[in-house]
């Protein structure tokens, strides 16, 4: 009888670990599903103009620190987001998604670059997100993965 408590509670316990694995780090905590043309404004211009001007390195070191700016202050995990006031809600779910966009700028960065291997760590990332540019970082990722 003591045997099959222990495999009640040990069973159990993995199926609510698995559970709340599930929801805290599945991709779908994160969704951006139209793009944000428009997002960063001006600073999306001056990382645009960088890159126009061949200085994709301080147009990456610009986009690595935007990210981390943006990052600094957000919950570690999207499903907390509820918990925070309205406006909160609305300030980090504009933070997240300009991250999200700044995250594809990086990607097209590393791609002129040709940094390969940091270029497919960061689609593997990207690609868990369901989003708007979910499709072609697949495709890239994909197209890298056969050269």
């Amino acid at each position: 009888m003591y045997k099959d408590l222990k495999y009640l509670v040990g069973g159990s316990s993995v199926a609510i670990l698995a559970l709340l694995a599930v929801m805290f780090f599945s991709p779908l905590s994160l969704q951006f599903a139209d793009e944000g043309g428009v997002r960063g404004g001006v600073l999306t211009l001056e990382i645009d103009e960088l890159i126009g001007a061949g200085r994709q390195e301080q147009a990456l070191r610009m986009v690595d620190s935007l990210i981390e700016a943006k990052s600094k202050n957000l919950p570690s995990l999207a499903y907390f987001d509820r918990y925070l006031s309205e406006d909160e809600q609305y300030e980090v779910a504009n933070s997240r998604a300009d991250i999200y966009d700044l995250q594809w700028k990086r990607i097209q960065i590393l791609g002129q670059t040709n940094q390969t291997a940091a270029l497919r760590k960061a689609l593997k990332r990207y690609a868990n997100v369901i989003g708007y540019n979910r499709e072609a970082a697949e495709a890239m990722l994909k197209h890298l993965d056969n050269r």
